[in-house]
């Protein structure tokens, strides 16, 4: 797809569900009094950020016509697993019925941009761009594996809290 229009589409699709996890990482960390719980939503707010940051440089570059920059390298690496998803941090999420749905609620965001920037990926023929998509379908599978980890975990808490019993 060489498309202009077409490219501007995707990558304000791309912002729109950056923009919406970021709303929705705030607000958990807002209704969180824990630091643990408080600091796992931040980071991830602020990876959503620096995401959208650079989907919007590319936007503008894309629509003053200029040549696209290949911004993967400021990015972090790909590391390890999340530090704070330990057991004590999983029950603090499962106790909490916002808390848990925030976590539910993020999981689709995250398969969402997942699916986005796969399907990008494929469509674009601008090399810088196509490899930014699939660099970020990488990123976003990890917080989805790790949002995946959390709920599974504290799916037991949360209906210890919900006194759920089955028939």
């Amino acid at each position: 797809m060489n498309n202009k229009e077409e490219l501007l589409r995707l990558l304000k699709i791309a912002m729109q569900g950056e923009m919406d996890s970021i709303t929705l990482y705030q607000n958990a960390s807002d209704h969180s009094t824990d630091e643990e719980v408080k600091a796992f939503f931040n980071e991830r707010r602020d990876e959503e950020k620096q995401h959208y940051s650079y989907l919007l440089k590319y936007y503008q570059q894309l629509s003053e016509g200029e040549e696209l920059v290949d911004f993967k390298a400021d990015f972090d690496a790909l590391g390890e697993r999340h530090p704070i998803i330990s057991k004590e941090f999983v029950k603090r999420v499962g106790e909490d019925q916002y808390l848990f749905s925030a976590i539910s609620t993020a999981l689709l965001l995250e398969k969402n941009a997942i699916d986005h920037y796969r399907e990008s990926a494929k469509q674009t023929k601008s090399d810088t761009l196509g490899e930014f998509f699939a660099f970020m379908e990488e990123w976003e599978k990890r917080h989805y594996d790790d949002l995946v980890d959390v709920q599974k975990e504290a799916e037991r808490y949360y209906w210890d809290v919900n006194k759920f019993e089955p028939f």
